[in-house]
């Protein structure tokens, strides 16, 4: 038998659920996990007697041997944590490796991190791919969603195998596909990491609007959660959330014995930051990490509550109007999201077509949904979600019930950061006159940046006759 050309370094949860999904579709592998005496020992070894479909994968713990067990052109997957893990590992790895390699970073790197590492492995004859891989453990073992970018002559000696363990859309499409040179494939993941922060926020928000009044008892929210399972509202997050609330534990929702301090990997961040430095606006992503944030601060929070007590207010909220407001948001979510790329793809020269990203979320990730599914077609012919036809008409009916439950969040002294972030957003992009010109005039009084007059069709930079008066 001939030894292998695929090799998997890191054997955590999405290390060992990839190397599962290559075996079970006939690729031979070798995998690689460090030793850590007392700690990690022999877990490639241990990971060949558990799984079946791995018994014909060659264990190590030794990179040397694991590199030399490997035919070229070799195809190396990288699934550890990102930064130092992943320096570490490439630093060793880098000098074993021959020209013509591939190596696949398919952790969380940052995308710019990514840029890095393709362009000093590129020195050296060796080609990077950074691969964002969406789906959790399940995705990664039955079929995740795959965002490649990197080197685009290494993509070809890959895509047969990685589309081949990848998610397959609606069309039996693989939800897999190479976006771009550096980053592209990391920088696709942030935001799609971002859009899931905002979706996961929105829900909280439904969430405690609409089981204010049964803060011990949700099964009518359970049922209600299941209702809109049924409509264009479907989404997995949506799923898992009708899902959850149907655990117990001494006869309580399990869910109220969960502390409400929401943890965050960094990714938010980062998605918040790309936006921010491309000069796009992805206010909801931003609201939703600043969400997280606040729900981590507990101990201030219960300190503070105390010195501004406030009961909740008897407010019956409607559930019809709520789901429109629910359904709006998430629809300037991923109008946001979308907008992020395609501004990226012009700021970093990648060709990235918003129908394929469609198609790469449409399955196997987080945020797959009937809204993505959609979206494939809808960007085949639309360059942007608030031009499309059906969703102005939607939008248009459901203004009032979004107004309506945001006053209701109001009386209520409910927080809900995401869904007034997109209701504000919606507001200010579908203004035709703003009060940005006073912000101008605040400029230019201060530091002499100038503006643009309204009475002049060029973009020649004026001043205010106060700069007169200051001299």
């Amino acid at each position: 038998m001939h030894n292998p050309n695929w090799g998997v370094i890191g054997l955590g949860v999405m290390g060992t659920s990839l190397s599962r999904n290559l075996a079970q579709k006939g690729v031979p592998l070798a995998l690689y996990n460090r030793r850590v005496e007392g700690v990690e020992e022999n877990v490639a070894e241990k990971h060949c007697l558990i799984f079946p479909e791995l018994k014909s994968a060659l264990p190590f713990e030794d990179l040397n041997r694991f590199v030399d067990s490997l035919q070229a052109p070799r195809k190396i997957i990288l699934m550890l944590p990102a930064g130092t893990a992943t320096n570490s590992i490439l630093k060793h790895l880098t000098p074993l490796l021959t020209k013509g390699d591939v190596v696949i970073e398919g952790g969380n790197s940052h995308f710019e991190d990514t840029e890095k590492r393709a362009k000093e492995l590129a020195d050296v004859g060796i080609h990077f791919l950074g691969m964002g891989v969406s789906g959790g453990e399940e995705g990664a073992l039955t079929g995740p969603s795959l965002m490649v970018g990197g080197s685009e002559s290494a993509y070809p000696l890959v895509s047969k195998e990685l589309e081949t363990i990848a998610a397959k859309n609606l069309k039996g499409e693989p939800c897999c596909a190479f976006l771009g040179a550096g980053g592209a494939g990391h920088f696709v993941k942030i935001v799609h990491n971002g859009i899931e922060y905002a979706e996961m926020q929105l829900l909280a928000e439904v969430f405690e609007l609409a089981g204010s009044d049964a803060r011990h008892d949700f099964i009518d929210l359970q049922k209600m959660f299941g209702e809109w399972l049924n409509t264009s509202s479907q989404s997995y997050l949506l799923e898992i959330t009708h899902a959850l609330l149907n655990y117990t534990e001494k006869g309580n929702p399990f869910i109220n014995f969960i502390k409400d301090e929401a943890s965050n990997k960094g990714t938010g961040a980062w998605a918040t930051a790309a936006g921010a430095n491309l000069g796009t606006n992805n206010s909801m992503m931003a609201s939703a990490l600043y969400a997280r944030y606040n729900s981590s601060s507990k101990n201030e929070r219960e300190k503070i509550s105390k010195i501004f007590p406030r009961a909740r207010k008897d407010e019956k909220i409607s559930l019809e109007a709520l789901k429109k407001a629910y359904d709006l948001s998430r629809l300037i979510n991923h109008h946001q999201g979308f907008e992020m790329i395609r501004e990226a793809a012009l700021v970093y020269g990648w060709k990235i077509n918003l129908s394929t990203i469609a198609s790469l979320w449409s399955e196997g990730c987080i945020i797959k949904s009937d809204l993505m599914h959609s979206l494939i077609d809808i960007f085949k012919s639309n360059q942007t979600l608030l031009e499309y036809a059906p969703f102005i008409q939607k939008i248009n009916a459901g203004l009032e019930s979004w107004e309506l439950t945001l006053e209701s969040s109001l009386k209520q002294h409910i927080p809900t950061s995401s869904m007034s972030s997109a209701w504000h957003y919606f507001l200010a992009i579908s203004q035709k006159q703003s009060s940005a010109n006073l912000i101008q005039a605040q400029r230019d009084y201060f530091g002499a940046h100038g503006f643009k007059r309204t009475d002049s069709s060029d973009d020649t930079l004026h001043h205010g006759p106060w700069n007169t008066d200051k001299n």
